[in-house]
């Protein structure tokens, strides 16, 4: 495990506007390590529904409505790449919306169970996991994963979880 930077940037959800955001990243020589999209609009649908199905639904259709339409124009893109100062610096100049923040890195042995494990430690310890991206080809021998904890959860983690 290791800690590592994320880039958070708003797309117009609209064609073309990743191979934008790849174009200037590629100018500057940065790759792409993890990436994961989610359109705005679906992430709000998906809250509502959920509210809906736990009976905790406190606002009303209409303002859901409301969020929705605006929503509908982004997309949330979380990138991990080699190079996260540079990058930022070049989707700034690109006039791209960009946030940054901690995550952990997780390389994997590619088998059954092992995402399973780090979740089981991460529960142990009462880190609440916020959100988790990653992939590895069938084939491959590891696996990465970026997971999102709170930023004061950083640093109960720690060494727990290196041995991973």
């Amino acid at each position: 495990m290791e800690k590592r930077i994320q880039l958070s940037v708003i797309l117009t959800n609209a064609p073309g506007e990743l191979s934008k955001l790849c174009d200037v990243l590629q100018e500057e020589n940065i790759n792409i390590l993890a990436m994961s999209i989610q359109n705005a609009k679906d992430s709000v649908k998906e809250l509502y529904n959920m509210r809906e199905k736990t009976g905790r639904r406190i606002a009303l259709a209409e303002s859901y409505r409301g969020i929705l339409k605006d929503s509908s124009d982004y997309s949330l893109i979380r990138l991990l790449v080699d190079q996260p100062n540079e990058a930022e610096k070049a989707l700034i100049k690109a006039d791209h919306l960009v946030e940054k923040e901690q995550i952990l890195v997780f390389r994997l042995v590619n088998q059954p169970g092992m995402l399973g494990k780090v979740a089981k430690r991460l529960g142990e310890a009462h880190v609440n996991i916020d959100y988790i991206y990653g992939s590895a080809m069938e084939d491959a021998e590891e696996s990465i994963f970026v997971v999102h904890i709170a930023e004061s959860d950083l640093i109960r983690v720690g060494d727990s979880l290196k041995k991973l």
